[in-house]
């Protein structure tokens, strides 16, 4: 499930992106810096939307991609099979069915 970033509080918004940066290690591709400079960076592209926070029921853990990465239908099909919702269309696809 698409967590709207602009519902959370600013303090638990912080607080997501800090960990998904540590998380990252040192690679965070946003900033050369510390964690401190890439904090509001990660935090601007949430807002924007060019970043994702998705939270999985099943496992109880948030993760934050690219928008681009939710969207492609590969990924969506495996966040949908990891949290259990969606369809299957592709099977159908894939079985000559249309």
């Amino acid at each position: 499930m698409i967590i709207p970033a602009e519902e959370l509080a600013p303090e638990t918004l912080d607080g997501i992106v800090r960990e998904w940066l540590m998380r990252q290690g040192e690679d965070w591709g946003l900033v050369e810096g510390g964690l401190d400079d890439a904090i509001p960076l990660a935090r601007a592209r949430v807002l924007k939307g060019d970043l994702v926070i998705l939270w999985s029921e099943t496992e109880e853990t948030l993760n934050i991609l690219p928008r681009d990465e939710v969207r492609r239908s590969d990924q969506k099909e495996a966040w949908e099979d990891q949290t259990g919702s969606g369809t299957h269309e592709h099977d159908r696809d894939q079985s000559g069915d249309a």
